[in-house]
């Protein structure tokens, strides 16, 4: 048997330092703080008011839920510097203007319809033989994009990729084809677009902290009402929520949400952090942290 270490005239056989190494990671292990039965269930608690806080929705609220007061301070007296850090170049803002302007042009409503007839209209016969295919692409397009936003934290985009999934998995061919249905959506997202009263890419870009999250709070209603369209209520789904601990040390822990939307559950995790007794998403801290070193 090889040795090794040898000291003072003594070696150490492998096989026992194998053992050793074993030894040391199982104590490390047990420096884990112990599951907290109290600290869970405050957990659970402040995870459950996260998502209620989205019911409204409430977006300050939500902000003031996810993330700690001084570092929701920081947030709000950053804004302006990490709206200029985010800002789309000249050609993104183009391409924003364009897409803006087609949801608040006049009759809106009727040019949408029309040039996603011409489209749909060819693709008939390939939409009906290779539906779940398309699902599964829209799918992975999504969340990709999702994926790619660096203004969504960890839990936000696992929330956002969730809900991408449920909602197109039951989506059927005929939610694009029925003409009546697809204007309904459209009128409720032309909608959306003019109430919001963003004309272009420079009323949405100086936003201040307080308008972009009363902004953000009718966009996410718009898009509730436009699921209704499709029979989807999320509001409802919320009186169904689960959350569960799966994981408590210390001041860290890690939630399971869970909540039906139409003839799908939205599963996703979040990860939480103590501070002052009250719990926040661990994942929106750390983006806030990334975002003010990088000013």
């Amino acid at each position: 048997m090889l040795e090794a270490c040898p000291r003072n005239g003594f070696a150490v056989p492998l096989k026992h330092l194998s053992r050793i190494a074993l030894l040391g990671l199982l104590m490390l292990a047990g420096c884990r703080a112990p599951w907290d039965a109290g600290k869970a269930e405050q957990a659970k608690a402040d995870a459950e008011a996260i998502m209620h806080s989205l019911q409204g929705p409430d977006m300050l609220r939500y902000r003031s839920l996810t993330l700690p007061p001084e570092q929701q301070a920081d947030l709000a007296r950053a804004w302006p510097t990490i709206r200029r850090k985010v800002a789309l170049d000249a050609s993104e803002q183009e391409t924003f203007n364009k897409l803006l302007t087609r949801f608040i042009e006049p009759r809106a409503e009727a040019h949408l319809q029309r040039d996603l007839n011409a489209k749909i209209k060819p693709l008939k016969s390939e939409i009906d033989s290779k539906w779940p295919l398309m699902q599964s692409s829209l799918t992975l397009l999504l969340q990709g994009w999702i994926e790619t936003n660096g203004q969504l934290s960890v839990s936000e985009k696992a929330h956002g990729k969730a809900l991408v999934k449920a909602i197109i998995e039951q989506m059927p061919a005929e939610w694009l084809q029925d003409k009546d249905l697809r204007q309904r959506a459209f009128n409720q997202m032309v909608a959306i677009a003019r109430e919001s009263g963003i004309q272009n890419y420079q009323d949405y870009s100086s936003l201040d902290y307080t308008q972009f999250h009363s902004k953000l709070a009718h966009f996410l209603a718009g898009l509730k009402e436009l699921g209704l369209i499709y029979g989807l209520d999320w509001n409802a789904g919320q009186k169904r929520l689960q959350v569960t601990v799966i994981a408590q040390s210390g001041n860290t822990a890690q939630v399971r949400i869970r909540y039906p939307l139409g003839q799908k559950w939205v599963e996703f995790p979040m990860d939480l952090i103590e501070h002052n007794g009250h719990w926040y998403d661990a994942s929106a801290t750390a983006l806030l942290q990334t975002s003010l070193a990088a000013r």
